[in-house]
């Protein structure tokens, strides 16, 4: 493969592989392990905000009871054979009807409801304390805090009686003392003193007087509580928004009613003392026209009776008179046309003065009705005409017959009906049944815990992931290979990640070198400085085997190189490039290769330490001619491995640093001793020292720790690198969050 020198604009250049870009979700999800411990923080966050809003929202609860309306006997024939009654009420006005003041004002009253009395307390911290007992008596102790309740407070009001005008506006009640409380009002004392148990009555000029009885009062001295009596149409609409209906469909006429209140045996006596004014009310109405029937049929039969008795007079009489005159048979069959077609009649007037007590003249009930008596009196003028054609003594005992039998049917067809609606009204149970009266709930319907836990997980998490997201998006951190890549414009050669083991290992030791050169390989010695190399004491680490695919890439990393010089640089401290090189020098020197180390960090390298070495004399000794070759290159106790230290100046010493010119010809002598030598230089940003001996080195390595770098900084340090003639092959990051083999898999595919 061949490489090329940074482009200044950042752009990648011709001449090696990239890495394909990861998918989004993939990306996303390396996005969110980087991250784990702030998801793990933010899940704990998302279950104690659920935990706060569970115990700081009063719980509610609901009752159900079930209704049967059914439908009133009576109803008239249509002339399709189904039933009529246009007066009848629907299912949903029924409805209508059981959520009405007329149903509700009593139950309000009965139950007391237009009075409310509550402590103070502040929203939902109070709530909060009043379950933890510790954290309210901790709270109350403070001056600021005494008017609120924090624990438990309880007060039951035996009157409250306000005038007209203060309906539906707070009154301040304060307990001053053990069985004393004062009321005030917009700032103003009513009531200075007031002992629990006895009535105390205001007079109010120009309005009603204030009545107010306190039954009990269990709190702190100081506590205040707010007292409310509601208008009766607040209150009937608050009751309403409570109290829901639903509603069948009209064959089975079946009332669904639901109700939410704090106090579950309190909703469900409302909800049923609700039913049964309702069904109170339906039996009023029913009984209401029933009495109005009873009535008309009471005053009307004795009339009837009378009649009839006269008209059994009148026959007797005449039959004595005329000497028992019989009919013929053709006279006899129109009489008895005539009596039914007047007996039909007599019943349609019955029936039409009914029901003009209940409609109207221009109702479409009474107009059929009105019509049909006017066909049947149409009939009966033309059977009387017959039977005005018969002799005048014949005539006269048709008439009396007839007048008779018709009486005589009206007079117990009336009897008949008066006897039921007497039996309907001894018997008389209403058309409401209550199929299930309403239970006292158990279970709160809110909060719903498990939504309460999932909704404030979910929405924690979502917001933090957002975070993570637009963070991600804006911020000009390096935090994984992708970002390196597209800032440096230079393939990334490997991710290192991150190592436990590294940060376990002891410090740094000094060890003679002659003590060191001497003992075999088991010795206490190099038993010290394996300690304190990962490639050493943990060759497993699955960052040392990420090093070992870099060295398998050495050779197409170098290749192109005008020598077998690799340095490795960083723009920032504490990236990690001594590491990568000590480490990458040991493993080269297993495969039993010669390397040199050299530690160009001459004022804070510490090579020399993690090997067991002295720092001098060193690098700049070395080139500035003051020590030897042979004192200066130092062997270690991983065969084949060499090291320069960084110097004597490093440790407070003046003296001069090696030039180019110096450093360069010095490499030239030294580099050809050995398979390959390997520079530690300090951070770009930092000192001009990668920049100049950079230059000398057939290839450069940048070193990026992941998430410790911005792109303006990787930027300006390839910049001074690249405008001082170095050559940058790659990049490495450092310190990755997860490891990703498949870099190190693609990069051999392609430098192979």
């Amino acid at each position: 493969m061949k490489t090329v020198n940074y482009s200044p604009t950042g752009a990648p250049m011709q001449g090696y592989a990239t890495v394909p870009a990861t998918s989004d979700a993939k990306e996303y999800l390396r996005l969110l392990g980087r991250h784990k411990f702030g998801l793990l923080l933010t899940l704990l966050l998302g279950l104690g905000l659920a935990w706060l809003y569970l115990i700081s929202t009063e719980k509610t609860y609901q009752t159900s009871a079930l209704v049967e309306v059914k439908e009133q006997e009576g109803y008239l024939e249509s002339d399709n054979g189904g039933q009529t009654d246009w007066n009848a009420p629907t299912i949903k006005e029924e409805a209508n009807l059981l959520r009405s003041r007329k149903v509700l004002t009593p139950v309000v009253d009965r139950f007391n409801l237009r009075v409310s009395a509550e402590p103070k307390r502040i929203p939902v911290l109070g709530n909060v304390t009043q379950q933890i007992p510790v954290a309210a008596e901790l709270i109350s102790n403070f001056e600021f805090a005494r008017r609120f309740a924090w624990g438990e407070a309880e007060i039951e009001l035996a009157e409250l009686q306000v005038p007209r005008a203060w309906e539906d506006s707070e009154l301040i009640l304060t307990k001053t003392d053990e069985n004393a409380y004062r009321i005030d009002r917009d700032n103003n004392v009513l009531i200075d003193s007031a002992q629990v148990g006895e009535q105390v009555l205001l007079n109010i000029q120009d309005s009603d007087p204030l009545v107010i009885s306190v039954a009990t009062l269990e709190a702190p001295v100081g506590v205040q509580f707010s007292l409310v009596r509601y208008s009766l149409q607040s209150t009937i609409n608050g009751l309403r928004n409570e109290l829901t209906t639903e509603t069948s469909d009209t064959k089975s006429r079946m009332i669904t009613i639901n109700l939410r209140g704090k106090e579950p045996a309190e909703i469900a006596a409302l909800t049923n003392a609700i039913l049964e004014e309702y069904k109170s009310v339906k039996l009023g109405s029913q009984n209401r026209v029933s009495d109005a029937e009873l009535e008309f049929f009471e005053s009307q039969l004795p009339k009837v009776e009378s009649d009839l008795r006269d008209a059994e007079v009148a026959l007797a009489d005449f039959r004595r008179t005329a000497n028992s005159f019989n009919q013929d048979t053709q006279i006899q069959f129109k009489l008895g046309q005539l009596d039914k077609l007047e007996t039909q009649l007599l019943e349609k007037e019955v029936e039409r003065d009914d029901l003009l007590k209940r409609y109207t003249v221009n109702h479409p009930t009474p107009k059929r009705l009105l019509k049909e008596i006017d066909v049947l009196n149409d009939k009966i003028r033309q059977v009387r005409g017959t039977i005005q054609a018969a002799p005048d003594t014949e005539r006269e005992l048709v008439k009396l017959e007839d007048d008779l039998d018709t009486k005589r049917t009206l007079f117990i067809e009336m009897s008949e009906k008066l006897q039921k609606l007497r039996l309907a009204a001894v018997g008389n149970v209403g058309e409401v049944q209550i199929i299930d009266d309403a239970l006292s709930p158990r279970k709160p319907v809110s909060p719903n815990a498990l939504l309460a836990i999932v909704g404030s997980t979910l929405a924690t998490l979502f917001l933090y992931t957002l975070y993570l997201t637009l963070r991600s998006a804006l911020s000009t951190v390096i935090s994984d290979q992708e970002s390196l890549e597209r800032a440096s414009g230079l393939p990334v050669y490997m991710n290192i990640p991150k190592s436990s083991a590294q940060k376990r290992l002891g410090n740094p030791v000094t060890v003679d070198p002659s003590k060191m050169l001497a003992g075999p390989s088991g010795s206490s010695a190099s038993k010290a400085i394996a300690s304190n190399v990962l490639a050493l004491s943990k060759p497993e680490d699955y960052s040392i085997e990420n090093l070992r695919g870099l060295r398998s890439m050495l050779e197409d990393v170098m290749a192109g190189s005008n020598n077998n010089v690799l340095m490795f640089t960083s723009p920032l401290p504490s990236m990690g490039k001594s590491f990568l090189s000590l480490n990458l020098a040991v493993l080269v020197a297993q495969t039993g290769k010669r390397v040199l180390l050299i530690d160009a960090d001459y004022q804070r390298g510490q090579l020399h330490k993690s090997l067991g070495l002295h720092s001098g004399p060193g690098l700049p000794e070395v080139v500035r001619g003051k020590s030897e070759l042979k004192e200066t290159v130092k062997p270690t106790s991983v065969q084949n491995l060499y090291c320069i230290p960084r110097g004597y100046s490093g440790n407070g010493g003046a003296m001069e640093m090696p030039s180019d010119k110096e450093f360069g010809a010095f490499l030239d002598v030294v580099a050809p001793r050995f398979d390959l030598a390997i520079i530690d230089t300090p951070p770009v940003l930092s000192v001009s020292t990668a920049a100049s001996l950079g230059k000398h080195a057939g290839s450069t390595i940048m070193v990026v720790k992941e998430g410790e770098v911005k792109e303006p900084q990787l930027n300006e340090a390839l910049k001074r690198l690249t405008f001082s003639g170095v050559r940058i092959s790659g990049c490495i990051m450092n310190g990755s969050s997860a490891p990703t083999p498949r870099h190190y898999t693609y990069y051999r595919e392609q430098l192979d």
